[in-house]
């Protein structure tokens, strides 16, 4: 009786196994993106026209409690939004930054198109933020002519 079980306990341990089983990563390569330039400030923006930064109202760019700036998403949906009122003929890098007050304090541009400049001004110049130095930049594509049409095929 001991002999079985000596056998099948030497037999038990004599056969196990690890098994490295894991997932093998895609191979899948993202296109790369273009390397952030420098992007020069708009001249003129005239953000002196707007009243004291203390004095200006909450944007919309408050977020929750924990975490209550949200500069980054207002400035995204700004953004597109002033990109699909000015027809889409934005192009390049574009920034915008607050001071340390959480008031607007440069747009930046590579290509610079002053109508879509102007929005985000407007935008963006009358509010405050509650954040302090923040900066935001999206890259817009090259050589934008206008919106493209995606109301589906004719017919």
């Amino acid at each position: 009786m001991n002999r079985w079980f000596l056998l099948s306990w030497i037999f038990a341990c004599g056969c196990s196994r690890d098994a490295e089983i894991y997932d093998e990563p895609e191979t899948f390569v993202p296109p790369p993106m273009p390397t952030q330039r420098e992007t020069p400030s708009v001249p003129n923006l005239d953000l002196e026209d707007f009243p004291a930064c203390s004095a200006r109202p909450e944007g919309d760019c408050r977020g929750v409690n924990d975490f209550p700036c949200a500069f980054t998403d207002h400035a995204r949906d700004v953004i597109e939004a002033c990109f699909l009122s000015t027809d889409c003929r934005a192009d390049g890098w574009v920034s915008v930054e607050l001071g340390d007050d959480g008031c607007l304090s440069d747009i930046g541009m590579e290509s610079l198109e002053a109508a879509f400049a102007e929005c985000l001004r407007e935008a963006l110049g009358p509010i405050q933020c509650p954040c302090g130095a923040s900066e935001y930049s999206v890259f817009l594509g090259v050589e934008n002519e206008a919106c493209r049409d995606d109301s589906g095929p004719p017919g």
